[in-house]
């Protein structure tokens, strides 16, 4: 990203993201990624999907009903570490309540302005390192604007604004994730390749986010990678994009990314 001007809008870039970012160390109905947050920084990974259970008043982070090891102040610390490191980068974060809130004496919102406002281990880091709209109109803003921050993704309610709401009027996302059978795939391709053109075409104000991902029916690792005959998700993407279809990819979150895939939507950026 530091390669690109400033005034190019987040919702023009190819952007590669991971679906269920922090679901590396998981059984194996619920793993979707090899390696932790800050190798898939590293790895040049800009998107991250953060499900967080609002439980005892902090932000557990959660695949469903199952714990991750880990805690949103990881999650801060990591993102934050990374943008110290390359503050010409900025990350998108989908930031979604997941399973069921318990024994919380305040809002989900309220706990999410204590981790910027309060929280000695992460509130120096947020005030310097998260993006805030001016505005509540959820519009997408450009790398000028958001360079060395995290930009949410808002994938809860609340009566405030921190940042593009998601899947709202200037967002575009396909997630068609309820997968029947690994036979099913096919259909899940379509619904992506379609998703594709349709960012590739689109309107430039708004973030087009495309999920490989699917669950249901088979292990998230036989979608992505392909078994039983059936060729995977990502081997699919990587074949058509790297085929120059589109120019735009919007943003692809997948899981197990592999170094081909996410290089080859970040490419898109300097065809």
């Amino acid at each position: 990203m530091s390669r690109l001007p400033d005034g190019t809008s987040l919702a023009d870039l190819s952007v590669p993201g991971t679906h269920d970012t922090m679901a590396y160390d998981a059984s194996p109905v619920s793993q979707t990624q090899q390696s932790p947050l800050h190798e898939q920084l590293d790895a040049g990974v800009r998107a991250l999907d953060i499900r967080t259970r609002h439980h005892r008043d902090v932000f557990p982070i959660h695949h469903g009903s199952e714990f991750l090891n880990a805690n949103f102040t990881d999650v801060v610390v990591a993102a934050t570490d990374f943008l110290r490191a390359h503050p010409g980068e900025t990350v998108l974060m989908r930031l979604k309540q997941e399973h069921t809130a318990e024994e919380n004496t305040r809002s989900y919102e309220e706990t999410l302005d204590w981790y910027i406002d309060e929280n000695p281990e992460t509130s120096a880091r947020l005030r310097q390192h998260l993006w805030r709209p001016s505005a509540g109109d959820g519009a997408i803003p450009t790398l000028g604007e958001v360079r060395g921050r995290i930009v949410v993704l808002q994938d809860f309610g609340s009566g405030g604004a921190y940042g593009p709401r998601w899947n709202g009027a200037r967002m575009d996302v396909q997630d068609d994730y309820d997968l029947p059978t690994l036979f099913h795939v096919p259909q899940k391709w379509d619904a992506a390749r379609a998703h594709f053109e349709r960012a590739d075409a689109g309107d430039s104000g708004v973030l087009y986010v495309n999920h490989l991902s699917a669950s249901g029916g088979a292990l998230p690792s036989s979608i992505a990678y392909g078994a039983l005959g059936v060729e995977g998700m990502n081997s699919r993407a990587l074949d058509y994009l790297a085929a120059g279809n589109v120019q735009r990819t919007g943003v692809v979150m997948a899981d197990f990314p592999g170094p081909d895939l996410v290089e080859t939507v970040i490419a898109h950026n300097f065809d």
